[in-house]
């Protein structure tokens, strides 16, 4: 309260005092980025999880986390290419944070060795993980890379995959900054009809996101916060910044039509649009709060990115930006004069002056003739038009019945990429080496004792005559169909621990996720003789996608109910809060359905990507919480004007109009800003921002049409008052909202 009492009466110690902050802040913004981690896809405290910790702490199991493909004309296996290929691991040995590294020379593996003999590998572990590991692989793949007299040294691996998706991530967010920015102003300046006040929406959206960056720096000391956190958050809080900035200014110039002064016309559109506005980010922190439900580092980081980022926008709209409304408004038509006769001037063009009215209609700011002409419509014959947009959506959402969901791997690059080709390379040539695997650990008290020996020849026989398994390695030799083809030697000897044993079951190269998936199920499904679990990549992502789909259900109620008690707080009705989040769903999934024939079929022709066959199940969940709360965030804004007006006349389907007239520019103006956004984040080269943006893109684009136009009128128009009834044992979740229900 002694904020909102000071800042009001102190506009310029406010804006010193947030240049201050925005410099003093600097170097912490530029600092984030080097502490945000690419990895965290895959959740946290799975079977396979643990399995992962142990085989860790337990054995001496080599990681690849960079693999270096060394090719010549000759043969590598021997004279001067052997020779260039042996100093070259060498050289990477001797790089500050290399832990372990392994290539053909030094251990004549013939599965590092391609069957020409052209090209050979060398594998390389690091001692970080997440960010410290991609710095790592940035300071020493660059000068490894390339041509070496007559060979040429190509860099792949999943560390290497994470350090070019960073890259891509940051140079696209730079693009899609450059890309909307022209847009967002252009649309604020038709919306607002002002070039001055079209540039203070997007200085607070600038705010926020500033600020965001620094919680997000603050929260990588106490949990991993994903790369993808700053496209994410950039373009989220941008987004709404904008919305909430142009939702006041309009009802401030309303509020100056009808004859108040800048300062009474300020507080009043406060008052009344910030009380929706932190309405709305309430519904949205509250949709983006039920990705905390999932164990995976990657959404809880961009949940908590979120969540900062739009308490951050509603914040500086309801503190900050009324203080530069405030001294902008009375300089903000002159300015814009003098703009207009300079561009009048340069193009040559005649002056002339608008009308004041219009078929007698007030020239209002804000109100909008065409969507009060589609209110009208829209409520004139409900039930035509409110079932016409209901069979276009739900034909929209028919492909949904036939999605596929999967986890983010290396195709998520673009197959320009260097890294992409090679590793597709290495994936061909070297299948031995290459093919993923699942990591069998069984507790065992004497893992050298003779009858476990036993019990482990027995068990591996039996793994390596699954379909789909190209062999199996353990302590007692290396198996293939239900044979030991390599007896025990020293090698295997590393998949003996302290108080357990490892049992390595090898797939073939290019295994597909749903192959892996069945397979690790046929693996599980064997009697094993003493506890197990199973881990490796194949596992975590299975696991990751069973936890996913486990909780999705808890974190659909979770928002649902979230944002049905935040919109019920705010009007007061119980059918048009529940109809609000139907509506909501709805739209919701005529987007997500949008999206199956888009990426995973890939029929519609939207090159650049790869066709996995799946959409990316961690990018969906993040865009349905999003779209969700910025479907609830549009209708509040016009759920707010509505009940205004129904609270004065009692006539439902005047209000109707009424409000669509008033918040129609708003929310066109808002999804346009949110689609340009969103759209400048779909031309990324990375394919997880691609399906977000697009996603997001569209679903904002159908909710502002067929729901926000059509659907909404004609469902509050057949209600009538039936919109704001609430039982009476209910009342008191209604917040202090206007009395005007039905009885």
């Amino acid at each position: 309260m002694l904020a909102a009492k000071w800042i009001p009466g102190n506009p310029w110690r406010v804006i010193a005092l947030v240049a201050v902050l925005g410099l003093a802040l600097f170097p912490v913004v530029v600092g984030c980025f080097a502490r945000l981690t690419p990895s965290g896809f895959t959740a946290t405290g799975t079977e396979a999880d643990r399995a992962g910790q142990v085989i860790e702490q337990e054995f001496d199991e080599p990681s690849a986390d960079l693999v270096f493909l060394v090719s010549g004309h000759t043969s590598m296996a021997g004279g001067e290419a052997a020779d260039v290929g042996r100093a070259l691991a060498d050289s990477v040995a001797g790089q500050p944070g290399v832990a372990r590294v392994w290539s053909y020379w030094d251990t004549a593996s013939p599965a590092l060795l391609s069957a020409d003999e052209r090209d050979a590998l060398i594998g390389v572990e690091l001692s970080g993980r997440g960010a410290q590991a991609v710095d790592m692989a940035q300071r020493i793949v660059p000068d490894l890379v390339g041509r070496h007299g007559d060979i040429t040294v190509a860099a792949a691996g999943p560390v290497w995959s994470s350090a070019e998706a960073v890259r891509l991530s940051r140079e696209d967010l730079r693009a899609a900054e450059l890309a909307a920015a022209p847009f967002v102003l252009l649309i604020l300046m038709l919306a607002l009809r002002s070039v001055a006040l079209a540039l203070l929406p997007m200085a607070i959206g600038v705010v926020s996101v500033a600020a965001t960056l620094t919680v997000l720096h603050a929260l990588t000391w106490v949990m991993p916060v994903s790369v993808f956190a700053v496209n994410v958050t950039a373009a989220l809080g941008f987004g709404l910044s904008v919305d909430y900035g142009l939702l006041i200014t309009m009802r401030c110039r309303e509020e100056m039509a009808r004859g108040e002064a800048v300062g009474e016309a300020v507080a009043t559109a406060v008052r009344l649009a910030g009380r929706a506005v932190l309405f709305s980010a309430a519904t949205v922190v509250a949709c983006l709060a039920a990705l905390l439900v999932f164990p995976v580092p990657f959404l809880r980081s961009l949940a908590a990115g979120g969540i900062a980022v739009v308490a951050f926008a509603a914040l500086t709209a309801v503190l900050i930006f009324p203080v530069l409304l405030r001294f902008a408004l009375p300089h903000a038509a002159r300015l814009d004069r003098r703009l207009s006769d300079r561009v009048r001037r340069m193009l040559r063009l005649p002056k002339t002056k608008g009308p004041d009215t219009r078929d007698g209609v007030p020239a209002v700011p804000g109100y909008s003739r065409a969507w009060a002409w589609v209110g009208n419509a829209a409520t004139r014959r409900p039930v035509l038009l409110g079932a016409s947009a209901a069979v276009l959506l739900l034909f929209c959402a028919m492909p949904l019945s036939r999605a596929q969901f999967g986890i983010a791997d290396e195709r998520v690059l673009p197959e320009s990429t260097q890294v992409r080709q090679t590793g597709e390379r290495v994936h061909r040539e070297f299948p031995d080496a290459s093919g993923d695997r699942l990591s069998v650990v069984l507790s065992v008290a004497d893992p050298r004792a003779a009858r476990v020996t036993t019990e482990v020849d027995h068990y591996a026989r039996k793994v390596s005559t699954l379909t789909n398994v190209a062999g199996v390695d353990a302590v007692t030799g290396s198996y293939r169909g239900g044979s030991r083809i390599t007896p025990p030697h020293p090698a295997h000897q590393r998949l003996a621990g302290e108080g357990a044993l490892l049992v390595n079951v090898r797939m073939p190269a290019g295994t597909q996720p749903p192959a892996s998936e069945r397979l690790l199920d046929k693996v599980r499904a064997v009697p094993a003789f003493a506890p197990r679990m199973i881990g490796g990549t194949a596992a975590r992502v299975a696991d990751t996608k069973r936890e996913l789909t486990s909780r999705v259900s808890i974190a659909a109620l979770m928002a649902g109910s979230s944002a049905l008690l935040v919109v019920m707080s705010f009007t007061g009705g119980l059918f048009v809060s529940c109809k609000t989040v139907a509506l909501a769903v709805l739209s919701l999934s005529a987007g997500v359905g949008c999206l199956v024939p888009l990426f995973q079929d890939g029929r519609v022709g939207m090159g650049g990507y790869t066709v996995t066959g799946q959409l990316e199940i961690s990018m969906l969940l993040l865009m349905v919480c999003i779209a969700l709360g910025l479907s609830v965030d549009y209708e509040v804004f016009l759920l707010a004007r509505i009940k205004e007006r129904y609270a004065s006349t009692g006539d439902s389907r005047s209000s109707i109009v009424y409000g669509m007239a008033r918040t129609g520019r708003v929310i066109s103006a808002s999804s346009l800003v949110v689609v340009a956004t969103m759209s400048a984040l779909a031309m990324s080269r990375v394919t997880s921002l691609r399906l977000l943006g697009t996603g997001l893109a569209l679903t904002v684009l159908l909710d502002a049409t067929l729901v926000r136009a059509l659907l909404v009128p004609a469902a509050m128009q057949l209600a009538g008052r039936a919109n704001w009834w609430m039982p009476q044992w209910s009342r008191r979740i209604d917040a202090g909202s206007e009395p005007a229900v039905m009885q």
